[in-house]
């Protein structure tokens, strides 16, 4: 079962109060300081990730289980140990959509 965590925005500059997340090589605003549950991040231009994640909005939920939830779906990345949680990128109806399991 999905549970909404957040809707993620690309900007095309970097703001104040950003995060860095050095290996993926973007920068995020933690959502759970955002009333709508608004991620914004900015992507540096070699971050490994796909174009579809750094060019579009994503939306995000929370599962019990991430190989559950990206088995037999077009992997687009991941899963990725963040520490905190493990998260994998697939895509659905052309968006790309996150899915965070919470250690």
């Amino acid at each position: 079962m999905r549970t909404f965590n957040h809707v993620g925005m690309v900007l095309p500059e970097k703001m104040e109060g950003m995060i860095y997340v050095e290996p993926l090589k973007v920068y995020i605003t933690d959502c759970t300081q955002s009333p709508n549950k608004i991620e914004f991040l900015y992507f540096e231009p070699d971050s490994p990730l796909p174009a579809l994640m750094q060019q579009q909005a994503h939306i995000a939920y929370a599962v019990p289980n991430i190989e559950e939830a990206i088995k037999d779906a077009k992997l687009l990345f991941g899963p990725y140990d963040m520490g905190h949680m493990l998260l994998a990128f697939v895509e659905e109806e052309g968006v790309a959509i996150e899915f965070n399991e919470f250690k």
